[in-house]
Parts: C-alpha cells; structure tokens; sequence
C-alpha cells in the first residue's frame, strides 16, 4: 500500500509549466528592454547609499529621490547597481518574475489543501488569477517594481512559520518591512497565529536592516529622519489635495486608497483635479476636518472588524490564508498610497475568489467580471477619458474593499 500523496507537492502539468515559463520569460524581456522606469530610481538609490551619500537628494527632472522609501530599502537594490544597467534589469526581472511564480505557487498549494479541485482545476484558478491581476502585474514589471518582491516575502514569512521555521519566516518578513514596509499591518498576525519567535525575528531584522544602512550613511541619521518626518507628516496629513512635504508624492487620481477616495466624495476637489475628469460630479464638498474625521471612522470600524475575526479564527489553519489575504486588502485600504500596481498584493483574494467559484459558487464568475472590466483594463483598450472617469470614481479601491470582505467571510466559512 503506497502513502498518501501530500496534496500540496502534486506537480504542475506540462503544458502549464511550459506557459508559466514563457510568462515569465515575456515579464523579464519586457522590463529589460525599457530605458526608464522605477528601476532607473532603484539603482540610483542602492548607489546612493553605497556611497553614503544623500538618498533624497534631486534626481531625473529635478525631483527627489524615492520620498517614502525608507534608506533600508537600498540594502535590496545595492547589488544590482554594482553592475551595467542592461544587465541589472535583466537580473531584477528575473527576480520580479521569480517571485511571482513562488507566490502563484504557494497559492497553489494552499488551494489543493483546502479544496478538492483536480490539477487542472487548480491550475485554471491559478491561471485566472494571473489574468486578473494582469493589469496589476505588468504596472509592476513594467517599469520595474518591487511589489511582487514584497508580496513573496511576506507570503514566504508566513509559509515557513506554519511550517516551524519560525526564525526563517521572521527573517522573511522583517526584509519585507525593511525595504518597503506596506505589510505592517500583517505583522501582528505573526503573534496572533502563535509565531512570536518569527515576530520577534523580523523586529531583529528590520533592526538589522537599519543599523546596516546606517553605517552604509557613515551613522549619519539625517535620511532616516526625513523619511520618518515625512511619512508621518504624509500619513497625517489632513488635506490631501494639498502639496505634501519633504516631495512626497502630490494627489493623482492614479493613488487608490481609502483616504483619496475619502477627500474625494466628501471633501471639495480643487478645479484643477476636476478639470481632468470629463463630467466630473462633485462629490459633498466638506471640509478636510470632516473628511478627516470620516476616514478616521472608516479606518477604526475596518480595523475593528478584522482584528474581532482574526482573534475568533486564527485557531483554524484552514482560515489563515484568508485572513493573511483579508489583511492583505486592508493594509492597500490604509495606506496612504496605493498605486495600481501595489494591488498585486490582491493575488490571494483573486485565488480564493476563483477557488471558491469553481467549488460551486457560480455568482462570483459576475464579480470576476465587472472587477475586470472595471479595474483591469488598461487605457489603451478603454481611452484615457474613461480612465480617468473610473480612477476617479475609486474602483479600484471599491474592489479593495470588496476583497477585504470576501476574504474575511472565507476565513468565517
């Protein structure tokens, strides 16, 4: 009699292996063959601080630096600047690329252990999930992001402490908060799933992370403090239509979270942000103490509702991956930036939506399709006014929103 196999090692089929190669393969060449983007910015930062020198200081067009990334964050780009650009964006691609498939592959996993879906149901739901997401993944890769670098990080953190690798997955986590720390709201899952050595162990690493980046700006702490001054200033600031400090990122209906979308409907827009909808409809026209005071509330009753499902459910290993999802959700709600491309962090709920319409649940085959066509589509297949019309009208984060909640009900079921 032959043992069980672990449901979660079966191999991927042939022909999905082949295509998730050519995937990523097409995801490699297309951020090596660019001559901008974001990865441009990422090598001047790690050869920054390399140098020791100022990490916010006016680059390309006059602009500073990489505002809301913290110095740690060049500790993950440094090794890449140390050799020719072409080269290095090949190398960051791969890297992107590779961890976007460990993800898509870890979901994998976690969907034949929850579900009795068929290999190649699995691999539909795994495939669906990459389409959906596309528009969320090319922005990523375009221009060379470091969000699909953040989500494994993160996803990895968890796996491995489940698994009793607990300084491993500490280790994993703390990279993650180090060089970009948009998953701070996933840290105190760590205790509430039972890992506080792995909690204990990312504190340790972020710590590391800074004091390494410290003696990289020969202990000179003036980058850290403009960082801190300016997120805090940034993420409290009460008009957000207003010119932030330290360059910071100014208001673009491209930023998708909760707060923009807040200040939209019930604050008073500026003509000029109008100007730029076609048949914008203003929304209440309060002022930004009310609308600071309503995203308060709405921040509060969000936080409420997850931490109440979290403690009744973390005991359940079945529910965790949909409440690391559920918080996945929330900390792209929260945060005061949000661009599209950060939404890939929105690939465990897509997983869990197509999983659980596969299981029988045919009405969420609706929901996969008015989120695609609304929050998916690109301006070259929908023209710029429509664009415009939909980035304003916060869908994106509707669907956010929406994801929160879904997963949260998951994590109940």
């Amino acid at each position: 009699m032959t043992a069980p196999q672990d449901p979660g090692s079966a191999p991927v089929p042939r022909r999905y292996a082949w295509l998730w190669l050519l995937l990523a393969l097409a995801l490699v060449v297309r951020t090596s063959v660019r001559d901008r983007g974001v990865i441009t910015d990422h090598l001047e930062f790690g050869r920054r601080l390399v140098a020791g020198a100022d990490l916010y200081a006016p680059y390309l067009e006059s602009k500073p630096l990489h505002p809301p990334y913290p110095p740690s964050f060049g500790l993950l780009t440094a090794p890449f600047s140390w050799v020719p650009e072409r080269v290095a964006r090949v190398l960051w691609g791969v890297l992107q690329a590779g961890a976007l498939l460990l993800s898509l592959a870890l979901l994998r996993r976690q969907l034949v252990q929850r579900w009795p879906l068929a290999p190649a149901r699995v691999e539909v739901v795994v495939l669906l999930t990459f389409l959906l997401g596309a528009r969320f993944i090319l922005r990523d890769t375009h221009g060379g992001g470091g969000n699909l670098i953040n989500l494994a990080l993160v996803l990895f953190g968890f796996d491995a402490s489940a698994r009793g690798r607990e300084r491993l997955g500490g280790v994993l986590f703390g990279l993650s908060l180090a060089t970009k720390p948009t998953a701070i709201l996933l840290w105190p899952l760590l205790i509430a799933f039972g890992h506080r050595r792995a909690a204990g162990m990312a504190v340790l690493t972020v710590g590391a992370c800074v004091g390494a980046s410290l003696v990289c700006l020969r202990f000179d702490a003036a980058c850290w403090w403009r960082w801190l001054d300016g997120t805090w200033s940034y993420a409290t600031q009460a008009d957000v239509f207003a010119a932030p400090a330290h360059g910071f990122p100014p208001f673009t209906w491209m930023n998708q979270s909760l707060r923009c979308a807040v200040a939209r409907f019930v604050g008073d827009v500026p003509d000029a942000f109008a100007a730029q909808v076609p048949g914008f409809v203003p929304g209440l026209g309060c002022g930004p103490g009310v609308v600071v005071y309503v995203r308060t509330i709405l921040s509060a009753v969000l936080l409420a509702v997850t931490a109440a499902v979290v403690l009744r459910h973390r005991a359940r290993s079945s529910a965790r991956p949909a409440l690391i999802a559920a918080v996945l959700a929330l900390s792209l709600l929260l945060s005061p930036i949000a661009w599209k491309a950060h939404h890939v962090a929105l690939l465990p709920c897509f997983a869990l939506l197509f999983a659980r319409a596969l299981a029988g649940a045919r009405w969420l085959w609706f929901v996969a399709a008015v989120y695609g066509l609304a929050c998916v589509l690109g301006e070259e297949i929908t023209g710029k006014a429509i664009k415009e019309l939909l980035q304003s009208s916060y869908v994106v984060t509707a669907g956010a929103l929406g994801f929160w909640a879904f997963a949260l009900r998951e994590a109940r079921a």
